[in-house]
């Protein structure tokens, strides 16, 4: 049976290529997405990633493997959405383990306001035109830019059912094979749904995946410090070997743990992490 393995750009990015990048599309406010150019080692292999910058802030669209087409005809008369082609490559294996290059696109719908990716649809979607503010598509559908992007909320009832860490961490991270996880938040601001996206982070980095995690916790820190936030934070860059921002963390939560008259339900390892950073002053 034929097999594909996708291929993680972080593990084939090459130096950026000499190929001419799409130039920067700009939307409402003066936001733009704009286009970098890399080059895999797999041949023919050449593509641009996409980043989102809005009020002096800059994240990708997609994840670190997808590479992404786009130009101003996909962008609304309104100049608040804008069609991009998102794909990752992948290596298909047959039943006698020979390989081939395949690819795997989309067509996505993006938000210029945010850098929220609003909806998915298939590659052809992105052949048409827009009629006002909706788009035609060759095929005769038609859409009117809407969020469609599950919540964190309605995302975690379907994780929580999964009985295995792993399990649940691959899934989560599964769902993010296309999205960054800066694009989600933009779709599901972080102030609306700490609990959820703290949940996420947690079986996240239950399952292995605490840089994935720390995404998610940054998201929840910059809305405001939280005690077990700081603790999750402090494990996962732990376990990351960043020992010295860990043990910032672990003090703060011990700090806010004692302040709350519960220093007794202070976990062992955190006294005996930050008691190692006070040998070390």
């Amino acid at each position: 049976m034929a097999s594909v393995k996708w291929v993680l750009l972080g593990s084939l990015l090459a130096t950026a290529s000499a190929f001419a990048e799409d130039p920067p599309v700009v939307g409402v406010n003066g936001n733009t997405v704009t286009f970098r150019a890399t080059k895999w080692t797999l041949p023919g292999v050449d593509s641009t990633t996409a980043w989102f910058t809005a009020n002096g802030k800059t994240f990708p669209v997609f994840s670190a493997d997808v590479g992404a087409d786009g130009h101003s005809d996909w962008l609304s008369p309104d100049k608040k959405t804008l069609l991009l082609d998102p794909v990752v490559f992948g290596m298909l294996s047959d039943e006698n383990q020979e390989e081939k290059l395949v690819s795997q696109q989309h067509c996505d719908v993006i938000s210029m306001e945010t850098g929220c990716v609003l909806a998915e649809r298939s590659p052809r979607f992105c052949l048409g035109k827009w009629v006002g503010n909706q788009w035609f598509s060759d095929d005769g559908e038609v859409l009117t830019p809407t969020l469609e992007t599950q919540s964190p909320k309605d995302w975690l009832k379907y994780i929580s059912t999964i009985k295995t860490a792993q399990s649940r961490a691959d899934s989560i991270e599964g769902s993010l094979d296309f999205l960054s996880p800066e694009s989600y938040m933009a779709c599901h601001p972080p102030a609306q749904n700490v609990q959820a996206y703290n949940d996420l982070g947690f079986y996240l980095a239950e399952g292995g995946r605490d840089e994935l995690a720390l995404k998610f916790y940054r998201g929840v820190e910059a809305v405001g410090k939280r005690t077990v936030l700081m603790l999750n934070i402090a494990d996962s860059l732990w376990r990351l070997n960043k020992k010295d921002e860990a043990q910032r963390y672990y003090r703060e939560y011990g700090e806010a743990m004692a302040a709350a008259g519960k220093a007794q339900k202070i976990p062992r390892r955190v006294i005996e992490r930050t008691a190692h950073q006070g040998m070390k002053n």
